[in-house]
C-alpha cells in the first residue's frame, strides 16, 4: 500500500499579495503535500491582479476574478472565503494555504481549523498577529524571499471610496474609540540573539548535560513559540546553518537515519 500523500489547496488574495512571490508560494505549499487546488482571487480591474496575468499560466494558477459592484471596493475576499468553505465540505483537502496579509481572513482560518484541517498562512511582515496566530504555521514571504535586485514595490492597499450617506462628521471621542478598535499589532520578529537564547533554554528543559536533541524538534518548538519563525528570516538556508554560526554556544552532529538513506542533525549545548 502506497503512503498517503496529503492534498493541499492554495488560495491567494491577488489584491493583497504581489506576483513576485508566485514561485515561492507554490514551492512552500509543495512541502505539505500534493497541490490539488491553486487559485488566485482578485478584482478584474485591480492593477495588482493584472500583474499576476503573466505568471499564472507559468505556475499553474487558476484565476477566479471578480467584478467590483461598488467603485474601489473589492469583493475578492468574499469569493475566496466562499470557495474555501465549499472546498472544505466538498473536496478531500488536508492542508489549506491562505495567502494574504489581510487579517479579515482570521475567522475563516479558525473555522477551517475547527474542521480538523491544517492551515498554513503566507503573507508579508505587515500581517497582523491575529491572522498569523490563528494559523498552524505562518510564512513571512518578504523575509524568506528577499529580492535585492528588484526595486521596492509599494504595498497593496485597498482604497475604498465611502458612499455619500457615509460621509458625516463624528465627535473626537467617537473617532478615537474607532481607532482603538481597529488597532492590531503586526507580527513580532525576534532578533537572532533572542532565537539563540530560546534554543538554549529549550535544550536546558528537554535534555541532560550530554544529551543531543533532534534539530527538527527544536525547529518545531521555535515555530510554536514564534509565529512566522523560519531560519531563512535570518539569511540562513536552514536550521543547521544557524546552529553552525553559533558554535560558541552549541555543538551538533549528523547521523544516518534508520532508513540508511537520510541524515538526522542533532544539537546540544557546548559545555
Amino acid at each position: 500500500m502506497e503512503d498517503y500523500v496529503k492534498q493541499v489547496a492554495v488560495l491567494i488574495d491577488g489584491d493583497n499579495i504581489s506576483d513576485k512571490y508566485a514561485e515561492y508560494i507554490r514551492q512552500e505549499a509543495r512541502q505539505y503535500g500534493r497541490v490539488k487546488i491553486l487559485r488566485l482571487y482578485g478584482s478584474v480591474n485591480s492593477p495588482s491582479v493584472k500583474r499576476w496575468y503573466r505568471v499564472m499560466p507559468k505556475y499553474g494558477i487558476s484565476p477566479v476574478l471578480q467584478i467590483c459592484y461598488v467603485h474601489g471596493k473589492s469583493v475578492a475576499d468574499q469569493a475566496l472565503t466562499i470557495d474555501a468553505m465549499d472546498i472544505l465540505h466538498m473536496e478531500k483537502i488536508d492542508v489549506f494555504c491562505i495567502v494574504s496579509s489581510d487579517s479579515d481572513y482570521t475567522k475563516l482560518v479558525y473555522r477551517i481549523r475547527e474542521a480538523g484541517k491544517t492551515v498554513i498562512g503566507m503573507g508579508e511582515q505587515k500581517t497582523k498577529e491575529a491572522l498569523a496566530n490563528a494559523c498552524d504555521e505562518f510564512k513571512i514571504l518578504d523575509l524568506i524571499y528577499k529580492d535585492e535586485s528588484a526595486q521596492e514595490e509599494p504595498a497593496f492597499e485597498e482604497k475604498t471610496e465611502p458612499a455619500a450617506e457615509e460621509i458625516y462628521d463624528v465627535s473626537e471621542e467617537e473617532d478615537e474609540a474607532a481607532e482603538e478598535e481597529v488597532e492590531e499589532a503586526e507580527i513580532k520578529i525576534p532578533d537572532e540573539d533572542e532565537i539563540v537564547t530560546s534554543i538554549s533554554a529549550m535544550l536546558d528543559s528537554v535534555a541532560d548535560d550530554n544529551t543531543m536533541v533532534n534539530l527538527a524538534e527544536v525547529g518545531k518548538m521555535l515555530k510554536q513559540k514564534y509565529q512566522g519563525f523560519d531560519a531563512r528570516n535570518y539569511n540562513y538556508r536552514n536550521m543547521t546553518q544557524l546552529i553552525r554560526n553559533h558554535e560558541d554556544v552549541f555543538v551538533w552532529n549528523r547521523v544516518t537515519a534508520p532508513d540508511g538513506i537520510h541524515h538526522i542533525v542533532n544539537v546540544g549545548k557546548k559545555q
